[in-house]
């Protein structure tokens, strides 16, 4: 076939795979396929610089929009800016689409310029893996598995044709591989168990409402993370109980039953070396969320929804009470309690990873129905996520979009702004943690006892201020080391803004003191 017909084949792939928005980190090689693109009908493009950032807020976008989206990158390192998004979609079951231009198979151990081994590259974190040129059959959408990242790497030859016209991708989509659900579980031994907990993270809000019916009818505690999107939901409110490391040590759970996401706590690391805690997980990830073998399943968070089990009568045990964080005015657990109160229903918060989500998790209360929060809990980095915030918030519904993130992490993504000119108009809020380094570690038991100049490389220690980043960008800046400061944000126009906090590392080391 000619190389026209192989880039509108490889487009059409795209949109038979329910492909309706692809993020362009354009060059010399992938102009051809870029060129089509722009001669297309029903297709968003997002224009980037950066691969790694583009491959976020893609990711943004499915967790946003529940549909695929696709990367489109040049040939070389390019495309090897992906391998983070791709294993953070990996681990959290969704379907990113890496669709990369590369040199012609013939280039591969030879050296040449920007000639890299590109097929398979994403193994294992791609269930498929495409690897065509104008010699291959083209193949049917219906053999992808959409709940895992896809690869499609098109090799192109010079002299590269950019005169491609393009398709309309109003395709109805095909329906693809499933993988085989497991059995249904038998539910009654949980039921019957002496003290069951239900612990639950990492549902997107549709999923929170699928599962909310049988978490009425079981009646047993539900120990919810702030992404569980469980606590806007009033007629669970009795059930619900906050996810500290207190209340579990508390309810003690002889029986677990895991809903989405894997949990952040401490608690659920140590479930490894429990071994006759029984833990049943129901995720739309493939993933036990332990290492251990003995007394762990797994079934799809389908299987859950609309089991038919017996109402458990027990009375529900009474729920830990929680430091105040008032005590404790200018730490960071305060500051991000009454960052809370500012959220409305429509607003969309994304969690950074590390510290921001635990302390979030440590103060949640009830919530506003219709807010939804977001993380990226599958490989538990903090790279990428002010660019896969950005790609929730480019959502027309999200009136208000927050992220609140560590300085770290903020420091990871600095380029992440770049697509905001191309966002519809809305109030962003980047509310920056800064305490002067990563101060997760200073909570890890096994490291408190290395010399201070090992803390201080493993910490990354530092005195930056974020106000040349805002003004990189032309963000405005607000400095908030009291939560008094906070009411004023709710006025701020429309446009997306970056608040530093500046807690007190004494008062913030003295709450988790009289907390733990």
């Amino acid at each position: 076939m000619s190389q026209v017909q192989l880039i509108q084949n490889a487009l059409r792939l795209l949109a038979e795979l329910g492909v309706r928005e692809i993020c362009v980190a354009a060059g010399a090689r992938n102009a051809p396929m870029l060129a089509a693109l722009l001669r297309s009908q029903n297709i968003q493009l997002w224009n980037f610089f950066d691969e790694r950032s583009a491959g976020f807020f893609a990711l943004g976008r499915i967790l946003a929009t529940g549909r695929p989206v696709a990367i489109l990158t040049t040939s070389g390192t390019a495309a090897a800016e992906l391998l983070p998004a791709i294993i953070e979609a990996h681990y959290q079951a969704l379907p990113l689409i890496a669709f990369t231009a590369d040199r012609p198979k013939s280039y591969r151990g030879t050296g040449a310029p920007q000639s890299i081994e590109q097929a398979h590259l994403f193994t294992p974190y791609a269930s498929t893996h495409w690897d065509l040129d104008r010699s291959t059959l083209i193949p049917s959408a219906t053999e992808a598995n959409l709940s895992s990242p896809l690869h499609i790497n098109l090799c192109l030859d010079e002299p590269l044709e950019t005169d491609v016209p393009g398709i309309d991708f109003n395709i109805k989509p095909v329906k693809p591989v499933t993988d085989p659900a497991n059995a249904t579980p038998d539910l009654d031994s949980f039921v019957n168990s002496r003290r069951p907990v239900i612990l639950a993270a990492g549902l997107t809000s549709q999923e929170a409402n699928l599962v909310t019916p049988l978490l009425q009818t079981l009646n047993i505690p539900v120990v919810a993370e702030a992404t569980s999107n469980l606590w806007s939901t009033s007629s669970l409110s009795h059930l619900l109980y906050p996810p500290t490391e207190e209340t579990l040590r508390l309810l003690s759970p002889d029986h677990v039953l895991r809903l989405g996401a894997v949990p952040t706590s401490r608690w659920w690391r140590d479930l490894e070396n429990r071994t006759g805690t029984p833990v049943v997980n129901f995720s739309r990830a493939p993933f036990p969320g332990l290492a251990r073998r003995e007394n762990v399943s797994l079934f799809p968070l389908t299987s859950f929804v609309g089991k038919a089990v017996t109402s458990r009568a027990k009375e529900l045990p009474p729920r830990p009470v929680a430091p105040a964080t008032s005590s404790h005015p200018f730490s960071e657990p305060h500051l991000l309690k009454c960052l809370q109160e500012l959220f409305n229903p429509f607003s969309r918060v994304f969690l950074g990873n590390s510290l921001p989500i635990r302390e979030v998790n440590d103060t949640i209360a009830s919530l506003p129905q219709g807010i939804r929060f977001f993380a990226n809990r599958g490989a538990n980095g903090i790279d990428g996520l002010t660019s896969t915030w950005l790609g929730i918030s480019a959502d027309p519904t999200s009136h208000d979009s927050w992220l609140i993130l560590g300085d770290l992490s903020a420091l990871y993504d600095l380029s992440a702004p770049w697509v905001l000119p191309q966002l519809p108009g809305a109030r962003r809020f980047i509310v920056v943690v800064n305490n002067g380094g990563g101060k997760i570690f200073s909570r890890v038991a096994s490291l408190k006892s290395l010399p201070l100049q090992a803390r201080a490389f493993i910490e990354n220690q530092h005195t930056l201020s974020f106000k040349p980043f805002a003004d990189l960008w032309n963000l405005s800046h607000t400095l908030i080391r009291d939560s008094s400061e906070f009411p004023p944000l709710l006025s701020y126009p429309e446009g997306t803004h970056l608040v530093e906090l500046l807690p007190d590392p004494a008062q913030t080391e003295a709450y988790w003191a009289a907390s733990s």
